[in-house]
C-alpha cells in the first residue's frame, strides 16, 4: 500500500515539474526598450542652466521608466549643447535611455 502511493506520489510530482518547466522555457524573453529623451532650459549662467536641464532630463528618464515598468533606466550617449541668444542661455540635454 505504501509503495503504490509513493509511485502515484512521484509520478505526479514529475508531471508538474514537466509542465511548469515547459511553461517557463515556452515565455519569450523580454528585451529591454530604448528611446532618446531630450529636455530644454533657460537661464542667465550657463552652468545652472545645464545643470537645470539636466535634473529636468533625469526626471524625464525615471519617469519614463517607471511608466514602462522598469526599475531603474540606464542613461547612455549624454550630449548637452548650451547656446547664448542675448543676454539667456538656452540648454538642450539629450540621452538614450533604455529600460
Amino acid at each position: 500500500m505504501g509503495n503504490i502511493m509513493l509511485r502515484r506520489l512521484l509520478v505526479a510530482s514529475a508531471a508538474v515539474a514537466a509542465i511548469s518547466a515547459f511553461t517557463f522555457v515556452s515565455q519569450p524573453v523580454e528585451a529591454g526598450s530604448c528611446t532618446v529623451l531630450a529636455e530644454k532650459a533657460v537661464g542667465l549662467k550657463q552652468s545652472e542652466t545645464s545643470t537645470r536641464a539636466l535634473k529636468q532630463l533625469n526626471r524625464k528618464a525615471n519617469h519614463w521608466a517607471k511608466k514602462n515598468g522598469y526599475k531603474s533606466p540606464r542613461i547612455s550617449k549624454l550630449s548637452m549643447t548650451c547656446t547664448k541668444k542675448g543676454a539667456i542661455y538656452h540648454c538642450t540635454a539629450t540621452a538614450k535611455v533604455c529600460g
